[in-house]
């Protein structure tokens, strides 16, 4: 399955944000992070990342977290 250029930018910039402590802590606290790319765009007029966390509950009862970054399956 291959990526589009806009996947890939969104894991990249996941796994940027994921580096910084506050981006974690309101990701693990809120559920949702927005995290600028300080060194330009990665896309074509858009540096800006919206992280938000869903929990997800199975019917075995256990419970994961699914990350996205603007809208994109990440984690």
């Amino acid at each position: 399955m291959s990526v589009s250029a806009y996947e890939e930018a969104c894991q990249w910039a996941y796994a940027k944000a994921m580096l910084l402590d506050d981006i974690r802590d309101a990701l693990e606290r809120f559920g949702r992070a927005v995290y600028r790319d300080p060194y330009g765009a990665v896309l074509s007029a858009q540096n800006q990342f919206v992280l938000s966390r869903v929990d997800v509950h199975g019917h075995d009862g256990n419970m994961r977290s699914i990350v996205y970054c603007n809208g994109v399956a990440v984690a």
